[in-house]
């Protein structure tokens, strides 16, 4: 008898147990829910555009023959007289006359070195300091992959820890360094045969080796004469003849440029209007000012930007690809099929809190194709970064019981 009471309790409390799980899928509408956590997420809108610079130029001519070697960078400022560039018989000169410069320079080095010798460790903490900042740029610029950069940082890292050395005492001097260093550079100078042909800049300026052949028909005073076919035509042909020009010097560090755009995609942007540009594959913005609008006729007009800002990435060449940022978003990230609306019409989300679902409203920023970008609010009543948003689910409400 005991034992049928006992069956007869275990099947009640089966099919009870049953009828739970069947009516929570029932409710839940046979489907399980999906989920999203509510994280931080930026994006920028863009507009992509090719343009013609327009800068004041001036042409360095230097006639000869021999191999050319420049003194300045790209993008440098120099003054005028100063030498541009040298042309010299052949590569091994080049490379003589730069050992030799190389050479002067760690003489030097070792030179103000020796001016600690004598005096106490007093500096020796400044020192240590300076070995330290040296040494992490020099890192930083050798995984950056700024060569260039490193190897100008190699005598300002060799002179601290030449101090060092003098200020512990682990050193009493370089004389011996130095006149090895002395003999070489006689060596040297007896291998060059001093027939060079020296190139002189006409005028001050900043100076750029590349030479495309549009100098003297693209500056500041040729705006009036741009037209669509003609911008376009540069874009497609950005090199022409330079003659036997060496170089040039850019008059000013304010540059323009003329592009064609759709004008639907610049709607709200106008002359006198600031705007940001990014330049070919360089992640800096570039603050510049819209000058000139000019209706072409076809959907499109002529924008012409001016910046104050000369960088290396704005001398390279007759043409660029920019993109202009209209504007940044900066919020939550929400999928779109995740969106749903309360009872009075509000636009929200429904996150799970504990054990059951709350509704929470949004304020969209940015309508992405399928996903939103919400700003994040203070009320309690709003989406919180890290929630655990619902994106897939039926007969959401407030309160439902979830697993």
């Amino acid at each position: 008898m005991h034992s049928r009471w006992t069956t007869v309790t275990v099947f009640v409390l089966s099919a009870f147990v049953i009828l739970i799980a069947v009516g929570q899928l029932f409710f839940a509408g046979g489907e399980k829910l999906k989920y999203e956590t509510a994280y931080l997420y930026g994006m920028e809108e863009e507009v992509p555009f090719d343009g013609v610079y327009l800068r004041d130029e001036t042409l360095i001519y230097g006639s000869g023959t021999g191999i050319l070697s420049y003194e300045h960078e790209d993008g440098s400022r120099v003054g005028k007289s100063s030498v541009i560039a040298g042309r010299y018989k052949n590569e091994n000169e080049i490379d003589y006359r730069r050992e030799i410069e190389e050479l002067k320079e760690q003489i030097e080095v070792l030179k103000r070195a020796e001016e600690l010798i004598g005096t106490d460790n007093s500096q020796l903490e400044a020192i240590s300091g300076q070995i330290n900042e040296q040494h992490s740029a020099l890192i930083s610029c050798i995984v950056g992959g700024e060569y260039s950069d490193a190897s100008a940082l190699h005598n300002s890292f060799l002179e601290v820890m030449c101090k060092r050395e003098i200020t512990l005492q682990e050193s009493t001097g370089y004389s011996e360094k130095i006149s090895a260093l002395r003999a070489r550079i006689s060596e040297l100078e007896a291998l060059v045969s001093g027939d060079v042909q020296w190139i002189y800049a006409g005028g001050s300026g900043y100076f750029v080796s590349k030479v495309d052949g549009y100098e003297g028909e693209l500056g500041f005073s040729d705006i009036d004469s741009l037209t669509e076919k003609r911008i376009n035509d540069i874009v497609a042909n950005p090199e022409k003849s330079g003659g036997n020009a060496v170089g040039k010097l850019i008059s000013d560090y304010t540059w323009r440029v003329a592009a064609v755009i759709d004008t639907e995609k610049m709607f709200g942007i106008y002359a006198g209007s600031k705007v940001m540009l990014r330049v070919g594959s360089d992640s800096s913005l570039l603050e510049a000012e819209v000058v000139s609008v000019e209706n072409c006729g076809d959907g499109k007009s002529i924008y012409v930007f001016q910046c104050d800002r000369l960088t290396s990435a704005v001398v390279q060449g007759r043409t660029a690809h920019f993109k202009l940022v209209i504007s940044s978003y900066g919020g939550l990230r929400v999928s779109r099929g995740a969106i749903r609306y309360d009872e009075e019409g509000e636009r929200g989300v429904y996150i799970v809190r504990g054990t059951s679902l709350a509704f929470r409203k949004i304020n969209v920023l940015y309508w992405g194709e399928d996903y939103v970008i919400c700003s994040q609010e203070t009320g309690e009543d709003y989406l919180k970064l890290y929630d655990r948003i619902v994106t897939e689910g039926k007969d959401l409400y407030e309160g439902k019981v979830v697993e």
